[in-house]
This record gives C-alpha cells, sequence and structure tokens, in this order.
C-alpha cells in the first residue's frame, strides 16, 4: 500500500527516524479496532485523517509499532505532535493518548483555532482505559466537544465508549429524572475479532433533546418576534422569529427556557474589546444558550459567538420626514407640468408682441387686425383666456378668425386646468423629501439609531452624525419623523417600517430614503462553537429551502404599506384653507389694479405725459 505522509512532526528521536521500512503490518486487536473504525466511518467521509499524538516520549518509543502500522493502513494523513500542533481547522482526527495528563496537554489545544470542535475525533488510550475518564467526559462536553470516542483495551475487552448528552428520562414508579448533559462514559460496543456489522461508532446525538430545556434570550422587535402571554403566565411567540423558534422546538424536542429581556434593551451592544450589553451579553457571558429576533450577521458578533445559516434577508433604511405640504398658492400651478406653463407663457408673450407690433402701425392696420373700437387688446388677451365677455366684437373676418382659435386654444385650456384643481386643492401634495444619503449628509440631519447598528454604520457617511438612543426613544423618533421641519432620521429595518405602517395607517405613515443603506441578513446567535449548531443549520436550511419562513412573514409583512399615500375617496367640499390660493391671487390683483390707478391719478394730477401714453398704450 502506498503511504503519503503530508507532515511528520513527532518531535522525538524515535519519530525522528520515522522510515517508510517501519510501516509493515502487525497484528494487534487495538490497531485491528481503530483501523475498522477508520475505515468504516472515516476514510469515506474524509480527504484526509490527522494523526496526532499527545504521547509522552517514553510512550511514544514503546508504542510506535502500533501507530506505525495504523498509518501504513491509510492512503494521506496529517501526523503531528500535540506540542507543535499547527493552527489549521482538522476535521477527522485520530488521537493518541497514555495518561490524563497527556490529555491534558491535548485539551489546551481543542480550541477552535486548531479543530473543528463539531468534527470528529477517535482517542485511543494506549496503554489501557484512563481512570479519569469521567472528567474527560466532563471537559470535552464543556467545550461543546460531543462527536468522540474513545477506545482502549480493558484486562477483559477492547471496547468503544462515548457519553450522550441527551437521552430518554429514567423513569420510576414516583418520577422521572432527564438525562440532560449527562457525561457519563458509555460503552457502544466490543471488539471481538471485528465490531458489530453496521455500528455508527458517531451517533447523531442531537436529533433529539429529549425535552431538555434550552435557555433562550429574546424580547419583542414586531413583526419579526412578539412574546405573548396569557392569564397563567404562560408564553407564546409571534412573527417568523417566532414561529421558527416553535417549530425548532418541536422538531428538536427541546423545552423553551424563557428569558424575557427588557425590550428597552433588546439586542444590546457588542464592543472590540468583548465588552457587551443586553441579550448579547447574555449569551457571550454564558448566561443564555441562544438568542434570537433580528438578530443580524456581523463579523464582531460571530468573533464572540457562533451564528446559525442566514434565514431571511432585509434592506436597512433610513425614515426621513416627508417633504413640507405645498402652500394653497403653489398648488393653483400644480395642474401642469412646467413644460406646459413654459409653453403657456411663449403662446401669451407671442399674443403681447404681436399685439405691440401692430400697436405702432397705422389706425387702418390696428383695425383690420384687432377690429374696430377695440381699445384694449391686452386686456381681451387675459380676458378671452379666462373666459370672460368681450365689450366689442372685431367687425372683420381676419381678425374674428383670431379671436375664434384663440377662444377654442383658451377653452380646452382651461378646462383641463379646473378639471385637475380641483383634486389638487384638496391633496396632500408635498415637496420632495430628502432623497439621498448625500442630501440628508449636507442638510446636516442627525440619525438616531440604536447601540446595535453601529457596528453596520461605522462606514457610512453620516457617521459622525449618529446619535445612540433606546428602543422607547426610537420609537418616539420615529413618529416625530412625521413633523416636515424634524432635522434628524431614524434608522430601521424594512420589514419594521411595512409593520409601522400597518399598525397606523389611519394616522399616519412613514417616509423612507429612497437610498437603501445596505441589507440585513438575519441569522440566530448561539454560544460559541454550540452544540446547537448543526442540529439548528439542518433544520433552518429545510425551512428556508421549503419557503416555509417567507411563508410566515407573509402574514406579518405586507407590501401595500411601504410608502403608502392616503387615498383620494371621491369629491369633498372645498375648505378655506383650500381655497386660500385663489383669495391670495385675487388679493394679488387688486393690489396691481390699485397700483396702476394710483399711477392713473398721479399723471393727470402732475401732468405726466409720458406715463400716461405708457398707460394708454397699454390699456
Amino acid at each position: 500500500m502506498i503511504v503519503t505522509l503530508v507532515i511528520l512532526a513527532f518531535a522525538n528521536r524515535c519519530y525522528g527516524t520515522f522510515t517508510i521500512d517501519n510501516l509493515q503490518p502487525m497484528s494487534s486487536d487495538l490497531v485491528d479496532a481503530a483501523s475498522e473504525i477508520i475505515s468504516n466511518h472515516f476514510k469515506s467521509n474524509a480527504v484526509t485523517i490527522n494523526f496526532i499524538s499527545a504521547l509522552t516520549n517514553e510512550t511514544k518509543c514503546e508504542r510506535s509499532f502500533l501507530i506505525n502500522n495504523l498509518i501504513a493502513q491509510c492512503d494521506v494523513v496529517f501526523v503531528e505532535d500535540i506540542d507543535v500542533i499547527t493552527k489549521r481547522h482538522r476535521l477527522y482526527n485520530v488521537i493518541f493518548i497514555d495518561t490524563f495528563q497527556s490529555f491534558l496537554r491535548l485539551f489546551r489545544r481543542l480550541t477552535s483555532k486548531y479543530f473543528v470542535i463539531d468534527g470528529y475525533f477517535l482517542m485511543i488510550f494506549i496503554n489501557g482505559p484512563i481512570d479519569e475518564l469521567g472528567e474527560i467526559t466532563k471537559s470535552l462536553w464543556n467545550n461543546f466537544i460531543f462527536n468522540v470516542a474513545f477506545l482502549a483495551q480493558t484486562e477483559y475487552e477492547l471496547n468503544i465508549s462515548t457519553f450522550i448528552p441527551f437521552s430518554k428520562p429514567k423513569c420510576d414508579n414516583e418520577n422521572c429524572i432527564q438525562n440532560c448533559g449527562d457525561t457519563k462514559p458509555v460503552v457502544i460496543d466490543v471488539f471481538n475479532k471485528t465490531f458489530t456489522k453496521n455500528k455508527d461508532f458517531f451517533p447523531n446525538k442531537m436529533e433529539n433533546f429529549f425535552n431538555c430545556p434550552v435557555k433562550v434570550v429574546t424580547f419583542n422587535c414586531p413583526p419579526m418576534m412578539m412574546i405573548k402571554y396569557d392569564e397563567d403566565k404562560n408564553f407564546d411567540f409571534k412573527g417568523p422569529d417566532g414561529e421558527m423558534l416553535k417549530l425548532l422546538s418541536k422538531k428538536l424536542n427541546f423545552k423553551i427556557d424563557l428569558i424575557h429581556i427588557s425590550d428597552l434593551i433588546r439586542w444590546g451592544a457588542l464592543y472590540e474589546n468583548g465588552t457587551s450589553k443586553g441579550a448579547i451579553a447574555m449569551v457571550i457571558n454564558k448566561e443564555a444558550d441562544l438568542t434570537l429576533g433580528m438578530y443580524t450577521i456581523t463579523y464582531l458578533r460571530t468573533r464572540f459567538m457562533t451564528s446559525s445559516h442566514l434565514y431571511y434577508s432585509v434592506p436597512f433604511i433610513v425614515i426621513v420626514p416627508p417633504g413640507a405640504p405645498l402652500s394653497p398658492f403653489e398648488k393653483l400651478f400644480r395642474p401642469f407640468q412646467i413644460d406646459v406653463w413654459t409653453l403657456l407663457l411663449i403662446t401669451f408673450a407671442t399674443a403681447v408682441g404681436v399685439v405691440t407690433f401692430v400697436k405702432f402701425q397705422s389706425p387702418r392696420v390696428r383695425n383690420f387686425v384687432f377690429g374696430a373700437g377695440n381699445r384694449s387688446p391686452y386686456l381681451n388677451i387675459l380676458n378671452a383666456f379666462v373666459g370672460g365677455s368681450l365689450t366689442s366684437m372685431p367687425t372683420k373676418n381676419f381678425a374674428r378668425t383670431l379671436l375664434m382659435m384663440f377662444f377654442l386654444f383658451s377653452i380646452v385650456k382651461r378646462t383641463l386646468y379646473q378639471g385637475a384643481l380641483f383634486q389638487f386643492l384638496q391633496s396632500d401634495d408635498r415637496s420632495k423629501e430628502v432623497q439621498s444619503i448625500d442630501e440628508l449628509v449636507e442638510e446636516d440631519f442627525d440619525v438616531y439609531m440604536m447601540a446595535s447598528s453601529l457596528e453596520h454604520t461605522q462606514n457610512m457617511k453620516f457617521r459622525d452624525q449618529r446619535v445612540v438612543v433606546t428602543g422607547t426613544v426610537l420609537e418616539e423618533r420615529k413618529r416625530e419623523t412625521s413633523n416636515p421641519r424634524s432635522k434628524f432620521a431614524v434608522t430601521s429595518s424594512f420589514e419594521q417600517i411595512l409593520y409601522f405602517n400597518k399598525m397606523n395607517y389611519k394616522t399616519m405613515t412613514l417616509t423612507v430614503c429612497k437610498e437603501y443603506l445596505f441589507t440585513f441578513q438575519y441569522g440566530i446567535y448561539m454560544r460559541k462553537n454550540s452544540y446547537l449548531e448543526q442540529a439548528f443549520n439542518k433544520q433552518i436550511s429545510s425551512y428556508k429551502t421549503s419557503g416555509l419562513i417567507d411563508f410566515w412573514a407573509s402574514f406579518f409583512i405586507d407590501m401595500k404599506f411601504f410608502n403608502m399615500k392616503m387615498s383620494y375617496d371621491g369629491p369633498r367640499k372645498l375648505s378655506i384653507e383650500q381655497l386660500l390660493g385663489g383669495f391670495e391671487l385675487l388679493f394679488f390683483g387688486y393690489v396691481i389694479g390699485f397700483i396702476i390707478y394710483i399711477f392713473e391719478i398721479l399723471s393727470k394730477r402732475m401732468r405726466l405725459r409720458r406715463l400716461q401714453r405708457i398707460i394708454e398704450f397699454f390699456t
């Protein structure tokens, strides 16, 4: 058999002289038993098998033939000594131990820097059973290392053992005792020239928790997680996160030990030095097993906790004040777009230009174009457009044709304007709100957020404008953004805005900046290297693939409540406030008329001929 040794790092004189010639088959029950385990479980799944020695130098020399012959039966292996082990994530591991002290040497390196914590560990006791096996299993379980098997030759038999943290309760006639976190070693098979056929040496220990409690710290964060209590203080969960937690509890058969942290604190905060607050602190400090409720996956959090697979994505948005309402006078200009008003001005300017040109012509030409007796052609242009009556009509066909064409033009434009103006006077049209992050920065808006959002926004352009507040203050600020004069914004997730609008659409809705910040990826956080990780990820992946999480979300999240406007439900009586623009226009006309009247009086009393001629020319 060809053996490829990728690393040879046994630092002692015995393995310093290790050669391929040493790898000769030698009969040994221990080697045969280990070989069968490796062949049945490791070889079919592992690309590389890691052989690690935690032996003393004396034992290495005495037992080198066992290790050499075991290595000879493998294709590709890494051979290392625990004292000079390199940083690498090892999944399939065969570890040689001779004493409890050698295990302690190994245990100092049993971290995520060197091993995949939920990987597979076959620990071979070279010199027979170790009396402190119970302490070994406790230490391993405290580090969430549970896929482990112990192979040892006793005085009477060669057996393989492990520990089962969760199993069926032990019941007698009076009560039942749960086996939760049990680390008592259990023999799972005995080697008698061979093991039991198809024996699973690494059974799935996390598919059933047998109603053992799992401490869950969470809080109300609608619509993803809502905690409801009945009269007897029994709790229930609503929202996508709540529904998922209930299904996980049912499928994996664990009891939810709820820790309802204050809704004012919620997620809390986590800093680079590892200090933390809120629900995050309870998980890091081992006061809870997991936490969920709109948790976003970030690099800093995964340094101190373990996250589940991502199961839901939503945009992170900035809530901004709505634009200021248009004044009644501004609404008078709303029925037509700017290009229509421009064409109307060009039309009037052309008419005024033609009238001015004709004014300088002979009376015969003026009568032909204006009609005889038409002494106010300028005012008649405006009078004809707004639908007023003319005191004198032109007698010539040319003048009548011009007037008729202008009447038709005016009737169409005036009718369209009047029809649209009625709706615009009753509308809630506003000026544009803040449209982008750059505009938000230019306007020097304060941006309110909770401490949990600091990590997500530390590289944003508005980082110097961030204001950290509690959940209660944030909700107050969120409602205060309805004031157009507000000079602040509030961060929020997409589904929270939809839920808020759904619950408050009769009184107010939130306005958002059109430029999104980024996309949130939601997950569950557990204690570092938690034993729950594999079991939860398997379930969550199936929920996500089947669309179950989106189905739950559809009950609480409705897109029609995003950026919704108050609907127009038919004609209503116009108020004085809505008609104020018309009165303002009338008052403006009165002022212009009064000014012209003053000029006329002054020109006659002071005999200002030039001013009189100008007034007569335009009237």
